[in-house]
């Protein structure tokens, strides 16, 4: 599933199934699990104390009750928070997990893409968030990843401790939209090119498969982003409505 058949459509559960649900939350996990995904993306930040945690922002607030910065707080602070009740009540005290409580809690044949968050404060510290990753995922024995980031130097840094892992690499707008996916991919040496579903072009898909890459687009959240998507050469879909698109590429076929 890392590398995808070029017969069909593979489609990614963005932050689990965000549109229906408290993104990067279990519950969301769950549902699109529910709706057939083939594989779930979600992001991941280090906490002051060195866990890895399922997060998208730098700080809390927009999909918590809590305040401040996931760097500079400890696991428990994180794990304290309500991260469901702003999405719904029905989703009342469901929780920020840590990256190895979703490794315990999915299935494990289950492919996961897991996107590292990593900004400033970051270099400024002992550990690296790749570090401890790759540390989590030996002493776990977790496969079925695929790594990625926007951050091309973390990448870099990550096939240094571990060149076994599959890398994705986020085509960074503006600077990276004029660049041909086989170069941006050469550099972070990765198998997988993702670019958001509007940059994505028949030009530039070409060029990733004449280049033994896989082309994976984010936003994918309509059926006509749906169709623009397969017909520009998407290997991949990553969207917040998975039972949707599922229903989509079924009643293509």
């Amino acid at each position: 599933m890392i590398e995808p058949p070029r017969d069909r459509t593979i489609v990614v559960g963005h932050r689990g199934s965000a549109g229906t649900a408290p993104e990067n939350t279990m519950a969301s996990f769950r549902q699109a699990i529910d709706a057939g995904v083939d594989m779930i993306e979600f992001d991941v930040r280090l906490t002051a104390d060195g866990h890895l945690v399922v997060h998208h922002d730098r700080k809390l607030g927009r999909t918590s009750d809590g305040r401040g910065e996931i760097a500079h707080l400890p696991v428990a602070a994180v794990q304290s928070c309500d991260a469901g009740s702003w999405f719904s009540p029905a989703f009342r005290d469901e929780r920020i997990p840590t990256l190895e409580e979703v490794f315990t809690g999915l299935p494990g044949d289950l492919p996961l893409n897991i996107e590292i968050k990593s900004e400033s404060p970051y270099r400024r510290r002992e550990r690296q968030p790749e570090a401890v990753l790759v540390d989590l995922l030996r002493r776990t024995g977790r496969g079925n990843v695929l790594i990625s980031s926007f951050n091309h130097a973390l990448l870099r840094r990550l096939h240094r401790l571990d060149p076994s892992l599959p890398i994705g690499v986020l085509s960074v707008p503006v600077r990276d939209t004029l660049s041909r996916p086989s170069r941006v991919a050469r550099r972070s040496n990765a198998r997988v090119f993702v670019c958001s579903q509007s940059l994505l072009t028949k030009k530039k898909a070409e060029d990733a498969h004449t280049h033994s890459l896989y082309v994976a687009v984010y936003g994918v959240n309509t059926v006509k982003h749906l169709h623009r998507a397969c017909a520009r050469g998407a290997d991949a879909v990553i969207t917040d409505y998975p039972a949707k698109i599922i229903a989509a590429l079924k009643g293509r076929r």
